[in-house]
């Protein structure tokens, strides 16, 4: 079973102000309405994919267009399945999951590679390695492919609590003290790394444990992207913890309470975070002591964050992207994207953001103080 991770079961989102900050004028640059907006969408939208100069969007229907920075459109093509999370890319190849429970490897042209079943859905992008392909599905399994032959290698499973937040992690290549592993979160609140050639555990680390009298009250998803700094982690769970680990052997070097779905975004500044009432938290690196919050977006199920030089921006579900001083957590404009809203994460591309909503419009938006 799974709930979805709404930041608050009962709680009333906070409502905007009629006059919406102005500080900074967000500004529509080019955006194209992609698909059918009334088309079933039984996985929703997903956020488009940048690689080099241009974005790769896939349509909860199958369809996937190309997008370059100065808004030239291209379809590729249509998959032929609904596709279940954002796609992975390199220069040659993408990776497609679909409604089926398969894993696909194509061309840029959308020329099939090989197909390989993996019996569950996957709701979170592939990670791409030189000879291997890793994918999370919604049943907790972590799976490795050969990239080439599509062969499935192994596969990873831990035991799963009766209900789990809708989601997974996503893994991510890290270099441990017994070789290469993928780390990734776990709806039991453990996080784990996995040796890339058998899948056998380096080391886990168990973030929280669940408690309270009901199943609800017992979630402790790691359903967020673990951030990467290279000899260390970053990694949260919901009704649980933040913790820093270090990638060689797994040891917490640094621990504070912050439950959230979402992943940790960092700069030279500081630490960023949206907590599951959809606070926003800036962090010192250094201790973790909160350097700032901005509770203006209570409950109202905010996307991942976005760091640009000055800026913080995110979107919420109601379809409205907001634009916030880094510094200080100041709220300084917001604008209405999407009349039908949006689940999906805002996208750093050129000197904007991409934003796919729920109509399927894919917009470049500009900040200007």
């Amino acid at each position: 079973m799974t709930a979805c991770a709404s930041g608050g079961l009962n709680e009333k989102p906070a409502q905007l102000p009629e006059t919406l900050p102005a500080k900074v004028s967000l500004d529509v640059q080019w955006w194209h309405i992609l698909g059918d907006e009334h088309a079933p969408k039984s996985f929703g939208q997903r956020s488009p994919v940048v690689y080099g100069d241009h974005a790769y969007v896939g349509l909860a229907q199958g369809d996937i267009f190309k997008i370059d920075l100065s808004g030239n459109q291209t379809r590729l093509g249509t998959h032929g399945y609904r596709i279940t999370a954002p796609l992975s890319l390199n220069k040659d190849q993408m990776v497609i999951l679909d409604e089926r429970g398969m894993v696909s490897l194509a061309d840029l042209s959308l020329q099939l590679q090989w197909s390989t079943p993996l019996n569950a859905l996957a709701t979170e992008p592939a990670l791409m390695t030189e000879n291997r392909i890793f994918v999370q599905t919604i049943d907790g399994r972590v799976n490795a492919i050969e990239r080439i032959t599509g062969r499935l290698l192994w596969s990873f499973q831990d035991a799963e609590p009766d209900l789990t937040l809708t989601g997974t992690s996503t893994p991510e290549l890290i270099n441990t003290n017994q070789g290469p592993a993928v780390v990734t979160g776990l709806a039991n609140g453990k996080l784990v790394a996995l040796n890339v050639v058998d899948g056998s555990v380096v080391w886990e680390y168990r973030i929280t444990r669940a408690s309270g009298k009901t199943e609800v009250s017992r979630l402790v998803d790691v359903d967020a992207q673990v951030t990467n700094l290279g000899d260390r982690l970053i990694a949260t769970a919901y009704q649980g913890d933040l913790i820093v680990v270090d990638t060689a052997t797994g040891q917490v070097l640094q621990a504070r309470e912050f439950s959230t779905y979402r992943s940790i975004q960092v700069d030279d500044r500081a630490w960023y975070g949206v907590n599951a009432k959809s606070e926003i938290v800036a962090m010192n690196p250094s201790t973790l002591e909160q350097q700032w919050l901005n509770s203006d977006f209570t409950y109202r199920q905010l996307s991942e964050l976005v760091v640009t030089d000055k800026y913080l921006a995110v979107s919420d579900v109601a379809g409205y992207l907001h634009v916030l001083d880094k510094s200080t957590g100041e709220w300084l404009g917001s604008r209405h994207i999407d009349y039908r809203g949006a689940k999906t994460d805002p996208v750093p591309f050129g000197d904007g953001v991409l934003m796919q909503g729920h109509s399927t419009r894919v917009k470049l938006v500009t900040f200007n103080q």
